[in-house]
């Protein structure tokens, strides 16, 4: 662990750096926490007091592309694997996972590349995989050049998206993946980490949208850990069908619908119970 700018970061292997946040009981059942799209390892810290509670110690960090996380190449592989990394740096073995709109793909994906290690997964209202669930998608530019190996391009195009057209456009707008879930005190960071002054960045997200969308490089039947799924059923962000197609395709899970529920309500009325369902299944 590296601390710089008052900042806690976590030194990858491979040199990367990750923004990381601490929270919860320190001597609690750890989670690591994927956040959503767009955010950062701050939106962990809306569930501190419910996880200090539920006795789970909260790990988080910014994915590639957020706030001072180093940027590169993400991929649903990558970023599991990135959680693994950042548990060994803090002394972790075995721990919880928790992802939240675009950081519900990441969660799985942990589990798939961390079998020995995940001991169970939460998604609240996770995203599925757009192509399955929209495979209009495939139309978009940015997608094309994506299936076609030329991940530069694909975030160019994307990146570029998002700039001319506004937050809501590319592949994310397709399936009602729209800025604005889960708002941490981070989230301005995406769009000011270009290194040039007044020019914003929007590569976090653009490669999220990418990463959800041109395939998943994961296979869902490695996922040997129970699987919580926890939707709103008045959710316009992302929609009760991607809950219900994970389902579909996770023999370990359960699916829980919240009546009533829109997408910000499906987690932040619920903390208590979605941290104290994951500590008792991951102690």
């Amino acid at each position: 662990m590296v601390t710089t700018d008052g900042r806690s970061r976590v030194r990858l292997p491979d040199g990367r750096r990750l923004d990381v946040w601490l929270g919860g009981d320190p001597r609690g059942t750890p989670l690591v926490f994927f956040h959503g799209t767009p955010g950062g390892r701050l939106q962990a810290a809306l569930g501190d007091g419910a996880a200090s509670r539920a006795g789970v110690r909260l790990v988080a960090f910014s994915r590639p592309g957020y706030g001072g996380s180093t940027d590169g190449p993400t991929t649903l592989t990558s970023v599991g694997t990135d959680a693994g990394s950042v548990a060994d740096a803090l002394g972790i073995d075995a721990f919880a996972v928790l992802g939240v709109s675009g950081g519900g793909p990441y969660a799985v994906a942990a589990a798939a590349v961390l079998p020995q290690r995940v001991r169970v997964v939460g998604v609240v209202a996770g995203i599925g995989p757009l192509l399955e669930l929209d495979p209009s998608a495939a139309a978009d530019p940015a997608v094309r050049a994506a299936l076609a190996g030329d991940l530069d391009e694909a975030v160019a195009l994307q990146d570029g998206a998002m700039t001319d057209r506004g937050r809501g456009s590319g592949p994310g707008a397709r399936a009602k993946v729209r800025v604005g879930g889960f708002v941490s005190p981070e989230i301005l960071e995406p769009w000011t980490g270009s290194g040039r002054p007044g020019v914003p960045s929007y590569r976090g997200v653009s490669r999220d949208a990418l990463a959800f969308t041109a395939g998943w490089d994961v296979d869902l039947g490695d996922v040997r850990a129970p699987v919580h799924l926890w939707y709103g059923d008045r959710d316009r962000t992302v929609g009760l069908e991607h809950g219900q197609w994970l389902h579909a395709h996770l023999p370990t899970s359960r699916l829980v619908v919240r009546e009533g529920a829109g997408h910000l309500a499906t987690l932040l009325a619920h903390w208590a119970d979605v941290l104290t369902d994951l500590a008792r299944d991951g102690g």
